[in-house]
């Protein structure tokens, strides 16, 4: 029985250290897609923790390969597979603290042991706009010290590849901005269906949005001056387009007056070029998004070239831009980095405020857990780029 018992284990074992392996080479390779995308986003995410797990399994395969009667050979096996995953654990540890350094930001690693703060609930909630017999509502997180002095307002505007979601998927950020004495703002926007395309509508909402802010900026005791705009994936361009829309003039609020121009852009993995979707896939690279480009913007291109001219943000920054902290991931299978490197490379060839950080080997949505070395690396920038930009409390 107890042979039985040894011989089930370390097969489990080994089979458990193959999967962990060839994960990290996937990760490592970047490709096949599918593999290396949710490889990449446990290993961004949970890397402290996968450092600690990969010396419990050595410590386990060591002792069973010392103390160990029987299937010498696979236990040897297992003991090797086990040093290869920490080895691949403590490369993309470097890694990760080297691109700090290149950002010049500091991380800790213990930090990335504690568990996710867990969402804050909104202080209050408000009807912003009504569109296609729907209300679109606010959410309103107020700092837990109150000052006689106007707050900075930050507006967060969810992803969903424009077609899903709806304003409490805020994660982290909320917490964060409220500690930090910013009054926080997530709301909802139309959604694109298969009837109702919403690539105008979606950032006229954030645009009304801004406006409800300056007509209440004395009700929520903010500074309507200084707006600051953060968004992730769609939100991210819902957020570019409302800055660029305002200044292009495409960008409408459904209530006069048009807000004032936004202080700030916090863009995370934002798609800055959407014909791109309906170039040809590659299927080791990108996912097709075509479904969702037909309910946002109501077909391809070549069906509607103005309206795709007009969100390729990338072809909109002729007349400036406000000060904007992109990051992206490096491989991102649902947005195109390649296309915010070149977003970024235009911006910086025209002398526009736009800042940028890549997270090398990440995958869409790397900042799931703020506490994780890269998280800490997107919200020490976006510290920093607030602080540089004169829009802290």
């Amino acid at each position: 029985m107890k042979k039985f018992f040894n011989m089930f284990f370390a097969v489990l074992l080994f089979i458990i250290l193959v999967l962990l392996v060839i994960s990290m080479i996937s990760v490592y390779l970047k490709t096949p897609m599918y593999l290396s995308g949710y490889s990449s986003s446990f290993t961004m995410q949970f890397n402290s923790q996968f450092v600690v797990l990969s010396l419990i399994l050595i410590g386990i395969c060591f002792f069973f390969y010392r103390y160990g009667k029987y299937w010498r050979k696979l236990l040897r096996v297992n003991l090797i597979l086990s040093v290869l995953f920490f080895l691949a654990q403590i490369y993309f540890t470097a890694v990760l603290f080297s691109t700090a350094k290149k950002y010049n930001t500091k991380v800790s690693f213990s930090q990335g042991l504690k568990s996710q703060q867990a969402p804050v609930k909104p202080s209050e909630t408000y009807s912003y706009l009504t569109i296609y017999g729907e209300e679109q509502h606010i959410d309103v997180f107020r700092p837990e010290k109150r000052s006689p002095v106007p707050a900075i307002p930050v507006i967060l505007v969810h992803g969903g590849a424009f077609i899903e979601g709806n304003r409490t998927q805020v994660g982290y950020a909320a917490n964060w901005f409220k500690d930090h004495g910013y009054t926080v703002f997530s709301i909802d926007y139309p959604l694109g269906k298969e009837d109702r395309h919403n690539w105008e509508s979606a950032v006229n909402s954030v645009v009304t949005s801004m406006g409800f802010v300056v007509k209440n900026s004395k009700k929520f005791n903010v500074d309507p001056d200084k707006i600051v705009l953060v968004g992730g994936s769609a939100g991210a361009a819902l957020v570019m387009q409302a800055d660029l829309g305002l200044r292009q003039g495409f960008a409408k609020s459904y209530d006069s007056p048009q807000p004032p121009l936004p202080a700030g852009v916090i863009a995370i993995y934002p798609p800055v070029s959407l014909s791109e979707l309906w170039q040809k896939i590659d299927e080791k690279k990108n996912i097709d998004l075509k479904y969702a480009a037909r309910r946002y913007l109501g077909g391809s291109p070549s069906e509607f070239p103005q309206r795709y001219a007009q969100l390729n943000l990338i072809d909109q920054l002729s007349k400036g831009i406000s000060p904007t902290f992109i990051i992206a991931g490096e491989i991102d299978h649902v947005v195109n980095v390649e296309a915010t490197r070149t977003f970024v490379k235009k911006a910086t060839e025209l002398k526009l405020p736009v800042s940028y950080v890549e997270i090398p080997y990440g995958e869409h949505v790397f900042d799931a857990n703020s506490n994780s070395i890269a998280g800490q690396i997107e919200w020490n920038k976006i510290g920093e780029f607030l602080k540089n930009n004169h829009l802290e409390n």
